[in-house]
């Protein structure tokens, strides 16, 4: 795992705490938990717990998120766990919708302060004539939360933008990447829309409308105190902004380009491309060793989703043909495509 992994990141106590919430709610007490998820109990110091602009290693949350579903027998835990929070202490995220004047400030405020929920979230908002979309990412493109984790965000989204409001407040567009469930019944009551599964991206949009909505308890003078509270925990986060770090961001996915190269993430960057490659070398790797690593990241995740083919992937990985991908994943792996996706079980039907 790279020193950039989302993994070796740290996240706000505020979701263990809600993880924990919901498995006592389950019927298991933390140490239970933590041991039957094979994890230290290092996180569940009293200390830690009660301090709400503590950090916990991101890597503790991924693995509960990974076997608390299962565990409690909730098929949308993510869901059930947002509803069952709702009332919890609030988060900054929460302020800042709360105290904006409109849906679309509360976001764009929220937002600029990600890192404080992931110290490695990236996440975007996209507009365009009739809509407002919040675009989920955290780390390079080959890093994904488990589904429950994206669910259980997507439906915190919604409550809050439903109380700041006052309404009923339906999305647009609900999309997740991950597989469809045996029934979509709690998704749509939840939502009040049918959201997209197997989709390209995790993606949660409002209409014009709803992005324009005033919010009820809106307080500029509260609004620039959590600001000002929100700038000094985002100063105390720990330094991920590394070279190699911010290529694979700019990267992103845009490999199916094809032609991306140095110069134009260097400019992207806006660095001299001499820089980047100097800056690079001084964290012991190259431009070429970062793409590879992102495109067999990548590549993995595409061999194992059998919608793809091989040659799809191929392009999204921008190569120009087939043969040339065989060689690059046989040089990284030892193994062919094909082979791989054997070995997986995504070849199966």
């Amino acid at each position: 795992m790279s020193a950039e992994s989302p993994l070796d990141g740290t996240i706000s106590v505020l979701v263990l705490r809600a993880l924990l919430h919901g498995a006592r709610l389950a019927g298991l007490e933390p140490a239970e938990l933590f041991a039957r998820a094979g994890l230290s109990s290092t996180a569940l110091e009293p200390r830690v717990l009660a301090d709400p602009d503590a950090r916990v290693p991101a890597r503790v949350a991924v693995r509960l998120w990974e076997v608390l579903p299962a565990l409690s027998a909730r098929p949308h835990f993510g869901l059930w766990l947002a509803e069952q929070v709702k009332d919890a202490p609030l988060t900054v995220a929460a302020w800042f919708i709360l105290s904006s004047a409109s849906v679309e400030e509360g976001l764009e405020r929220t937002l600029a302060f990600q890192r404080l929920l992931h110290d490695q979230a990236n996440g975007v908002l996209e507009r365009t004539e009739d809509e407002i979309t919040y675009v989920h990412r955290v780390g390079d493109a080959g890093f994904r939360a488990p589904g429950a984790a994206i669910e259980f965000g997507f439906a915190q989204f919604v409550l809050l933008v439903r109380r700041a409001t006052g309404c009923a407040v339906v999305p647009s567009r609900v999309a997740f990447q991950h597989a469809a469930p045996a029934s979509s019944d709690e998704p749509r009551r939840f939502f009040g829309t049918l959201p997209v599964f197997n989709a390209p991206r995790d993606e949660l949009a409002f209409d014009r409308a709803t992005r324009e909505l005033p919010v009820v308890s809106a307080d500029p003078a509260l609004g620039e105190l959590v600001r000002a509270h929100a700038e000094r925990l985002l100063a105390e986060l720990p330094n991920v902004s590394t070279w190699s770090a911010r290529v694979l961001r700019a990267l992103g996915t845009d490999l199916s380009r094809g032609g991306i190269g140095v110069e134009q993430v260097a400019r992207a960057l806006s660095v001299p491309t001499r820089t980047l490659q100097r800056r690079l070398k001084e964290e012991g790797t190259s431009f070429e060793d970062v793409a590879d690593r992102l495109r067999r990241n990548l590549a993995e995740r595409y061999l194992c989703d059998r919608r793809l083919g091989i040659q799809e992937t191929a392009f999204l990985l921008g190569y120009s043909d087939v043969s040339a991908f065989y060689r690059a994943f046989s040089r990284w792996t030892g193994m062919s495509p094909a082979r791989f996706r054997e070995s997986r079980g995504a070849g199966l039907a």
